[in-house]
């Protein structure tokens, strides 16, 4: 049976991270799956909350890093120590289902290319304003690499860790689901979305979740859509 590593960035989420647990304890009932878990930088009592809850989780490793520059960081340093061949991450904030990477691994099991990125498309009702961001930043993307990449930030995301030479050198931030979707399309993986539903945030504070940030947040995805195009040739 394929084994799979799962990473999760958290960043000051404190009242999530039992409820998280419980919920990776259930999957690692269904799969085989190392979880690696970093506390990206939290200045909360994230830290504190994943030491008290580590005994619900099997073949878990926790990264601690001291200073957060970024959840493309977060991913990296998890990578760094994740012991299976296909990786997978996802957010911490429970908008997003853990059992959705039940699903991506499904998909995987039936499908026997090597060079794949399983990913998310979201379906769940959203606000006018987010619908227009995406579509927006979903155009631009268009116009300036090329491709075609809908809904960039959708979770979970998932692939085979050595079919991706250069994801050390991904952007360090936000961008990276965008390096990474681009990195797909331009080498011709297969690519397989599916449904997945994010639910509202119940505890904390998204990096994206008022206009002011989300402006804020477009016109660093500009720039880095431009630097993602530049460093690629």
């Amino acid at each position: 049976m394929k084994s799979l590593s799962l990473i999760i960035p958290c960043f000051n989420e404190e009242r999530n991270i039992k409820k998280l647990f419980q919920n990776l304890r259930n999957l690692q009932k269904k799969i085989n799956i190392q979880v690696v878990i970093v506390n990206n930088g939290s200045v909360d009592e994230t830290a504190n909350q994943i030491k008290k809850n580590k005994v619900l989780l099997k073949n878990l490793k926790i990264v601690n890093i001291k200073k957060n520059i970024g959840f493309g960081n977060g991913i990296k340093k998890g990578l760094k120590y994740s012991k299976n061949k296909i990786v997978s991450y996802t957010h911490a904030d429970l908008q997003t289902d853990v059992n959705d990477i039940f699903t991506a691994f499904q998909i995987l099991e039936n499908s026997k290319i090597d060079n794949f990125l399983v990913k998310g498309l979201r379906k769940s009702k959203r606000r006018l304003i987010d619908v227009v961001f995406t579509k927006l930043m979903t155009f631009y993307n268009l116009i300036i690499l090329n491709y075609y990449m809908p809904d960039i930030h959708a979770q979970p995301n998932l692939f085979k860790k050595n079919s991706i030479k250069d994801i050390f050198t991904f952007p360090n931030d936000m961008s990276f689901d965008l390096a990474l979707f681009y990195y797909a399309k331009k080498n011709n993986f297969k690519i397989m979305r599916y449904p997945v539903y994010f639910k509202k945030r119940i505890h904390g504070i998204g990096s994206n979740d008022s206009i002011v940030k989300k402006i804020i947040y477009s016109l660093k995805s500009l720039k880095s859509s431009i630097k993602i195009l530049i460093d690629a040739k």
